[in-house]
């Protein structure tokens, strides 16, 4: 009888602590998700990119770094991953801009230099809020340039405003299956606010997209990549990328990849 107890006891110890971690994640998943890096924005403008801010429909204000397009000239607009920052895609938006684009980098809610609390459905409005500024300069072709959650964010805009091509680095089919992959044992669906169901938005993007994924990805393994080109539209190219890793890829030359599919998207 005493073991009976005792085994009994352990059981409902083991229960309590698996329940208390469930409701840790639950309660901390937007610093799991979004773990915004804490620097200062000041002093990044140079000759090449601006300062501006964008305020969102529901009255944030975004930091950005903007290239402004010349006459006839497209713009590019760049989405992080979601442990970056705006700042840190200087290079790749400068050799955008070396090519012929306007660029804008814009930072996300709850993100450096910007206010607000970061959340699925709040990145989403900071994504339309910087295309809207982009053709409120004037009127121009768009094209939007993603790397890991910043392809959410993409995906959904490709089906609200009009772009003339989005390329795709080390996207998900969803935050959702990525997390269910490395957590089996949670009922992931039940538990994550913000899903990020690219999967179930990509086949309403009509304009071309270019999917790059390294193949040594152990962030969002590659046949999460695979799985969202399977999704999309005939349009949609996927190039595996030999040896590279999360975030490594442009060690791997995908932004000149990237510059000549905007650039014959626009032929």
């Amino acid at each position: 009888m005493p073991i009976f107890n005792f085994s009994l006891f352990t059981l409902f110890f083991l229960f309590a602590v698996a329940c208390c971690g469930v409701m840790a994640i639950y309660f901390v998943q937007e610093r799991l998700i979004f773990p915004a890096p804490n620097i200062a924005v000041e002093g990044f403008e140079d000759e090449i990119f601006e300062r501006a801010a964008i305020t969102t429909p529901d009255g944030e204000e975004l930091f950005a770094l903007h290239h402004p397009s010349e006459k006839e000239e497209a713009t590019i607009l760049v989405f992080h991953g979601n442990g970056d920052a705006a700042i840190f895609q200087k290079e790749k938006g400068a050799h955008l801009a070396e090519q012929g684009f306007g660029v804008l980098l814009v930072e996300y809610r709850g993100y450096p230099g910007s206010s607000g609390e970061p959340s699925e459905t709040g990145l989403f409005i900071d994504g339309q809020a910087a295309y809207d500024f982009i053709i409120n300069q004037k009127p121009q072709r768009v094209g939007l340039y993603a790397h890991s959650l910043g392809t959410g964010v993409a995906v959904n805009l490709a089906t609200e405003r009009d772009v003339f091509a989005v390329v795709l680095e080390s996207p998900f089919d969803s935050l959702m299956a990525v997390a269910q992959d490395r957590m089996p044992w949670l009922p992931v669906s039940l538990l994550l606010k913000h899903k990020f169901r690219s999967d179930l938005r990509i086949q309403n993007v009509t304009a071309p997209i270019l999917i790059m994924h390294g193949n040594r990805d152990g962030v969002v393994p590659i046949k999460h990549g695979k799985l969202l080109h399977d999704t999309a539209s005939s349009k949609a190219i996927f190039e595996e990328i030999k040896n590279a890793g999360h975030n490594d890829l442009a060690n791997f030359g995908t932004v000149e990849k990237a510059v000549k599919f905007f650039k014959h998207g626009l032929k």
